[in-house]
Formats: structure tokens, C-alpha cells, sequence
């Protein structure tokens, strides 16, 4: 056999005479695959691989702040002695002893601003308290329509009101009654009547007195008026005046 070109027996050049002969068995350079014993159609699937998603990392939190101090009421326009219903200090209607902040003083009545008034802590006389926070009512007096009226003040709240037509009325300027504990008491009464030495807190344009009275209600014991010509005591309440049959008179102890 002759070869020509490279001297391979299958380079390039005619055939030889019969053909060319087969090419020689190629040696296998890859193994066969491994039997795990399933047909070929039948091995098993690959390995799944477990890839984690997004983890959450705790992050620290830094101490929450105080809260902010809470805002301080506005003034309302009237006095509303909300109902409250926790506990209460009402004065049990057989006490006649009158409930003045500690200090001496002069048995008058004090001009003075709803907003001023505090300044009269330790001589004004408390006559009362709101039934839905507990702060004390004091008994004060005020023009409104012609009528010198007795009435209340928070002093807490810097409001204070009489009551005139069926309504509360808001007033700024007013006198405050201030006096010493000795010489003071509140006496039950009722039907529009005042026992001796009753305290005139005011008059009407007409001329009839009005005295300085208190009564119990929703809670509160609250300052206001006695009106002898109508047999009651008037007070106000969440901006109404409310009448009472039985009520207390502050006197003079004589």
C-alpha cells in the first residue's frame, strides 16, 4: 500500500485498488456512566439545593422618648361639671361646717379676674367641687343683665359663671368671697327659705335679695343662688341652670 501527502494511510490521493481499508478502533476516552441499578430512562433526578430567602435581622430599637407633657385646658365658656364616675369627695349633707382653705381672713368680697383669681389662695372661701376631676369650686358673685348674682368659680380652670334666663352664664369680672373658717357654716334649707344669718350674695334688678347657697348634683356640690321668690336654689350645670328644692345656705356664725 502506498500513502502519499502526510504518509497517513487516509490522507489525501486517489484510493487505493479495493478501497480504503476501515479506520482502526478509536480507544474510548471517556468511561461509560456509572449503574446505580435504575433502566437509563429510570435514574433519579438530581439533587434539589435549598437556597434561603431574605432574612430578617433584628435591628435594636432605641428607648422610645417620654411622651409630651399634656397640653393645658382651654378656658371653656362655661363651667360643665361633667359627670364623674370614679370616687368623690361630696360632703355628706350633715355636715354644716364650711369648707375654706386654711388661712385667716377678712369676711369680705374681693374684686378680682377669673384668671386672677388664684392669687386669693388661702382666704377664698371653697364652697364646692366639680363632680368629674374633684377640683374645688369657690363661691364668687357677678353683674350679668342688671342682676348682682352669686356663682362659681374653678379656680383650677380659671373659669367662672352665674346662672340667669335657664343658662350658665361665663364672667370674667368678679368678686370673690373670702373669709376665716370660724365664722362661716352652711345649714340645710329647702322651698326657697334661709335661716338666720344667711349671707345676701347679691340682688335682682328688681331689688330682691339673693343669697349664697350650694347643691348636690351629677357628683359635684356646686355654688350658685336662692331665689326666695321662687323657692329654689339655682346652680350651673354643663351650661344649663338647674333648680333645687334642697339645698344649703351659708351663714354667718354668730
Amino acid at each position: 500500500m502506498s500513502y502519499s501527502g502526510s504518509g497517513h494511510p487516509y490522507a489525501y490521493g486517489p484510493p487505493p485498488p479495493g478501497g480504503w481499508p476501515p479506520p482502526p478502533p478509536q480507544p474510548n476516552m471517556y468511561p461509560p456512566p456509572p449503574d446505580f441499578g435504575y433502566p437509563p430512562s429510570q435514574y433519579p433526578p438530581p439533587p434539589s439545593y435549598y437556597v434561603p430567602g431574605t432574612v430578617m435581622i433584628p435591628v435594636p430599637v432605641p428607648p422610645s422618648q417620654p411622651p409630651p407633657p399634656e397640653p393645658t385646658p382651654s378656658q371653656s365658656t362655661y363651667i360643665t361639671n361633667y359627670i364623674y364616675h370614679g370616687e368623690t369627695t361630696v360632703t355628706p349633707s350633715g355636715d354644716q361646717t364650711v369648707s375654706i382653705v386654711e388661712a385667716p381672713g377678712e369676711y369680705d368680697w374681693v374684686p378680682t379676674t377669673a384668671l386672677l383669681a388664684g392669687s386669693l389662695t388661702g382666704r377664698a372661701v371653697v364652697g364646692g367641687h366639680e363632680g368629674w376631676d374633684g377640683s374645688p369650686l369657690w363661691v364668687i358673685r357677678a353683674w350679668h343683665n342688671g342682676d348682682l348674682m352669686p356663682g362659681k368659680l374653678s379656680v383650677r380652670h380659671n373659669a367662672a359663671s352665674v346662672v340667669y334666663a335657664g343658662k350658665e352664664i361665663s364672667v370674667q369680672n368678679i368678686e370673690v368671697l373670702c373669709a376665716r373658717p370660724e365664722d362661716l357654716r352652711w345649714v340645710p334649707a329647702s322651698n326657697g327659705n334661709v335661716p338666720p344669718g344667711a349671707i345676701p350674695g347679691g340682688r335682682t334688678s328688681s331689688g330682691e335679695t339673693l343669697y349664697v347657697g350650694r347643691a348636690r348634683y351629677q357628683l359635684s356640690v356646686t355654688p350658685g343662688k336662692i331665689h326666695p321668690s321662687h323657692n329654689s336654689c339655682y346652680i350651673g350645670f354643663a351650661g344649663q341652670e338647674v333648680a333645687h328644692k334642697m339645698y344649703d345656705v351659708l351663714c354667718r356664725i354668730s
